[in-house]
């Protein structure tokens, strides 16, 4: 196989333009909101288009971080937080990226093997071996460029598959006679019609994104300039939500047509859609689906190599090593449908604990903190995880019961920025306002756990738990500042080269 640098392989050389990164961010983001459009709209109703629009944001926060990123030469958050903490915590948070990554791709892999079974009757694992070869083989050739070359095409075939999809959908209910199966209550047609409770958490989850949204930053990061990247996102963000509003459409229409059964969202999707179609029709909708798996799965298993390779195994110049790490992601991600395949559900609570304890709480300290040591670092990498899985081991590894009702992922970022924002305190000798900092945050912890079934929707106690938790590292940035030490927001924003 040809030789090519590693920084082509892995970044393009930084020299892709705004066209290339906005197919690349909306074949990625896209990718993910339509299948979890689609599903909860059958599901909730209109109410799921803030999953959409929170997935916006997100990108349009990451645009705003990207002139930080840049000027920090960043290559992923592994590289990013080893060169701050030194070579434990590279390891440890390359470890957690590599191991997760892949659940997060499972979720359109597992769409696309469900299609595949009502068709073909083809079982799971055959489907997602087939999958992942498709990725390993294209994306070995030249890295980030086969994807540059392909996830505008796969987007095509997506975006076709949708059209094909409506259009199929507006005939069944023109044409529909008498009265349909299902007339979902009220609420269902209401733009809140969803708990609360889920629509912050989704937007608390996906601010999270904002520090450890790797694939698409290292997209951005290989652009030419900073402005072509940003332009990029925003353009990109603009077209998610005619996406969102799309798929929102398809999973309604899905519910009216079908009307509610115990399968997925998607599966009732697929079955109405596959319904008395012609092969052709098939065919171009399988491969739309198909693509729909490529454009998620192949970006996170090269990301989730680039820190393998690079942070774990060490070698960072080393293409054939990258190769490898990418055959270890797509191995991981086949071997994990054999454990509790039918509880995605469980795998993203697991990924989401592992990640928010080991990169989103050090991350953040690299933007606040030029001087943090690095034993804290590791101490509150490894406490956030230990926490977030204990607590979960404590209900029997459960999807839906938790701890005091707290999901284990907002427990394990929580862990994190506690012990992070204490260290900063204590190193710095703010003894008095470590104290009142932890007295304080445990009062309105205990208030918050007290008071989740009375006053606030289920599932917000975790949340408020974690804007306490970031709360208290910006108090720790502000009593420990320097006179002379520049604000978060001028910090965050000055061009790279500066």
């Amino acid at each position: 196989m040809k030789t090519i640098p590693i920084e082509a392989f892995r970044e393009g050389n930084r020299q892709l333009g705004s066209w290339t990164i906005f197919l690349m961010v909306t074949a990625l983001w896209s990718s993910s909101v339509i299948v979890v459009e689609i599903d909860t709209a059958y599901r909730w109703g209109v109410g799921a288009i803030w999953y959409g629009i929170s997935v916006g944001l997100m990108s349009l926060l990451v645009s705003l971080l990207i002139p930080w990123f840049l000027r920090h030469h960043y290559v992923s958050n592994s590289d990013l937080l080893g060169q701050r903490f030194g070579g434990t915590v590279r390891r440890l948070t390359g470890i957690v990226i590599g191991i997760t990554f892949p659940i997060f791709a499972l979720s359109n892999a597992l769409a696309a093997g469900a299609l595949v079974h009502i068709l073909l009757h083809w079982p799971l694992w055959v489907t997602l071996l087939i999958t992942t070869a498709s990725l390993v083989a294209y994306i070995q050739f030249a890295g980030i460029m086969s994807l540059a070359k392909t996830q505008g095409m796969n987007l095509a075939m997506v975006i076709i598959s949708l059209i094909l999809a409506g259009i199929k959908l507006a005939q069944q209910v023109r044409h529909h006679h008498g009265p349909f199966l299902d007339i979902p209550r009220p609420t269902f047609w209401h733009l809140f019609g969803i708990s609360h409770g889920t629509i912050w958490v989704w937007f608390g989850m996906n601010i999270l994104n904002v520090f450890s949204a790797q694939a698409e930053i290292q997209t951005v990061a290989a652009s030419k300039t900073r402005l072509a990247g940003q332009r990029a996102i925003w353009l990109s963000t603009a077209l998610l939500i005619l996406i969102t509003i799309i798929s929102v459409w398809l999973g309604i229409q899905a519910r009216i047509l079908m009307g509610y059964s115990n399968q997925d969202g998607l599966m009732a999707f697929f079955n109405l859609i596959l319904r008395g179609s012609s092969s052709g029709f098939d065919v171009i909708f399988s491969l739309g689906v198909w693509a729909l798996a490529l454009t998620w799965c192949g970006p996170l298993l090269f990301s989730g190599a680039i820190s393998v390779g690079s942070d774990v195994i060490n070698r960072s110049r080393s293409v054939r090593t990258l190769r490898w790490a990418l055959i270890i992601e797509a191995i991981l991600m086949v071997l994990y449908t054999t454990m509790r395949p039918d509880n995605i559900a469980w795998w993203r609570v697991f990924g989401l604990t592992l990640r928010n304890a080991a990169v989103v709480g050090p991350t953040m300290a690299v933007i606040l903190w030029d001087d943090l040591n690095p034993t804290a670092v590791t101490i509150a990498i490894i406490g956030g995880i230990g926490v977030g899985l204990g607590f979960n081991a404590w209900t029997d590894f459960s999807v839906t019961h938790f701890v005091w009702g707290i999901n284990p992922m907002w427990t394990a970022a929580t862990t994190s920025f506690i012990i992070l924002a204490l260290s900063r305190l204590l190193t710095q000798h703010q003894y008095g306002s470590a104290f009142a900092g932890t007295g304080l945050w445990l009062l309105f912890a205990i208030l918050l756990i007290k008071a989740e079934y009375k006053i606030f929707s289920p599932g917000l106690a975790g949340l408020g738990l974690l804007v306490l938790g970031m709360s208290f590292m910006i108090f720790a940035w502000w009593r420990t500042r320097s006179s002379d030490s520049p604000d978060i927001a001028t910090s965050i924003l000055k061009p790279e080269g500066h």
